[in-house]
């Protein structure tokens, strides 16, 4: 009967008919995965809630500090001393910068402004239901998504796939000329070798493997010579660090000691001499104290810095596979 009524349909009614059992197809299929992802969000959902929680808390006893005041001080003392450890993360927040913040806040905002509008329906459905659901996030989420608007989320997720495809691109374009410069320099360190220390490895070197040596030497003057491309662009990368560093350092450390009242206005403004040579003061500290620690961090920081390694993992690991 069902292959009747089909055939008796035109063909644009037919196919969206037939992508709609295709859909419920999928949903069925898909539901038992959907009501286990459910369940774990659930059960994880208190501990969520209250590391949520222990984060307030916590923000709440460093009130004291000011830490929305001198926030942006600390971050740029921590780009004076640390910033050439996290090259990957840097480089990436330099691009998206260039790229430009505001982009990224019309997609953020439309998705959280659908996010918002889900959010209240579901508890306005909650309330009025007064069900306590074994699925409550899975009845949640159905809930939220008939009150956003699709469009506005496809085009907000596109649009922050884009910039981030922006992002990766440029940090791949950029290592990638640390490493042809890299292979060039081993170019230049076979040449060297081939005059002076290939006769050695052939009177050295039983006559059946000389064929290894031409590979051999090449492979390992390009090694060398990435290693130190490498090494060039982690010590620009921490220079430029501690110069941007210092720049946010004193900005801000002035523009919160003005709002708090401990002075009457900026001193050392952009324009003026003793601006440039405060930053280049802080910058070279900074910059020699990274040297100083083979850009690394001692162990109590590394630790607390554990949530930026992390970032850092994940940025490296999406340049060289997106």
């Amino acid at each position: 009967q069902m292959s009747n009524d089909a055939a008796l349909l035109p063909p644009a009614a037919l196919g969206r008919s037939m992508s709609m059992e295709k859909a419920n197809e999928l949903l069925n299929k898909l539901s038992p995965y959907l009501e286990k992802a459910a369940d774990l969000v659930d059960k994880a959902k208190p501990h969520v809630l209250k590391g949520w929680a222990a984060c307030k808390l916590g923000w709440e006893y460093i009130q004291p500090c000011k830490p929305k005041e001198w926030g942006p001080t600390l971050f740029g003392i921590i780009l004076i001393f640390f910033g050439g450890r996290f090259l990957s993360t840097v480089a990436a927040f330099e691009a998206v910068r260039l790229i430009g913040l505001k982009k990224i806040f019309v997609h953020t905002d439309k998705l959280w402004e659908n996010y918002q509008a889900g959010r209240d329906a579901a508890e306005k459905d909650k309330k009025e239901s007064g069900d306590p659901s074994s699925h409550e996030t899975k009845r949640k989420v159905l809930t939220m998504l008939k009150s956003m608007e699709p469009n506005e989320v496809i085009e907000a997720c596109g649009g922050l796939y884009s910039i981030m495809l922006a992002v990766v691109a440029t940090l791949r374009f950029k290592f990638a000329a640390a490493v042809t410069l890299g292979c060039s320099i081993g170019d230049m360190f076979t040449a060297s070798v081939d005059t002076y220390g290939k006769p050695l490895m052939v009177k050295s070197i039983p006559a059946e493997y000389h064929k290894w040596i031409d590979p051999a030497i090449k492979l390992v003057c390009q090694g060398v010579g990435v290693s130190l491309a490498w090494m060039l662009q982690r010590v620009m990368s921490a220079l430029h660090c501690s110069l941007r560093g210092a720049q946010i350092a004193i900005i801000q450390s002035q523009k919160a000691a003005v709002r708090l009242g401990f002075l009457t206005k900026v001193k050392l403004t952009e324009d003026s001499a003793y601006f440039s040579l405060a930053v280049t003061m802080l910058a070279s500290l900074g910059f020699l104290n990274q040297i100083a620690y083979g850009f690394s961090l001692p162990l109590p920081l590394q630790i607390i810095f554990m949530p930026v390694y992390m970032l850092e993992f994940i940025i490296t690991h999406a340049i060289g596979t997106v």
